[in-house]
């Protein structure tokens, strides 16, 4: 599945507070979840084969459900975010791409490893997440406000990001509501995934 989402980052969570809670937002939305915690870890082996492939496989607990999911090699321009992605529920952390369950997610994973190759966990991201769904005529989409740190190498960054989410119609549309949204709050786009602001703290 093609995943589109526009990226926004703020230096500080009380402004994604007030950019969801701005008129613009409320004459849109359809619907406003309660806000859930998710954790994510994400996963390589040893020799680092997700990153040389530039993909990633992750384990997620949101909220009540655990998740696992691929996604390939894609790209983010001016906060636009384009690649495919697989998902599969599952029981718990994945410690090996074997304990994926049957399914295109766990064939497309073990295309290029080893089921028994043991996975290290390289990030951690652990947030709340508030979600609202958007409608615009035939463009519905989701908007999702994360709050809270990324993890990796003993160190720590605040997460504080909005992301748009395409669910059906037009991307044009989806755009002109980031482009309001960065004009009346200090919103920049967000080049960067939160496994890639991981890595940095890698790196640095």
């Amino acid at each position: 599945m093609l995943e589109q989402e526009i990226k926004l980052s703020a230096s500080d969570p009380e402004i994604l507070h007030s950019a969801i809670g701005s008129a613009l937002i409320r004459s849109y939305m359809t619907k406003r979840a309660e806000p859930a915690r998710y954790v994510s870890r994400y996963h390589d082996t040893k020799k680092r084969v997700f990153q040389q492939l530039r993909c990633s496989l992750r384990s997620r607990i949101e909220g009540d459900v655990m998740r696992a999911t691929f996604k390939e090699k894609g790209s983010i321009v001016d906060g636009l975010s384009r690649h495919s992605e697989l998902e599969a529920d599952i029981d718990d952390w994945l410690r090996s791409p074997g304990m994926l369950p049957p399914g295109v997610l766990r064939d497309r994973v073990l295309q290029l490893v080893d089921e028994n190759e043991p996975l290290e966990t390289i990030v951690a991201v652990e947030m709340t997440r508030t979600i609202l769904e958007l409608a615009v005529n035939e463009t519905k989409m989701e908007c999702a406000v994360d709050i809270g740190q990324v993890s990796a190498n003993g160190r720590s960054v605040p997460l504080y990001e909005l992301e748009l989410e395409l669910k059906r119609g037009k991307l044009a549309t989806m755009r002109e509501i980031a482009e309001k949204l960065k004009a009346h709050y200090d919103l920049r786009w967000s080049e960067e995934t939160k496994l890639a602001v991981g890595m940095r703290l890698w790196n640095e």
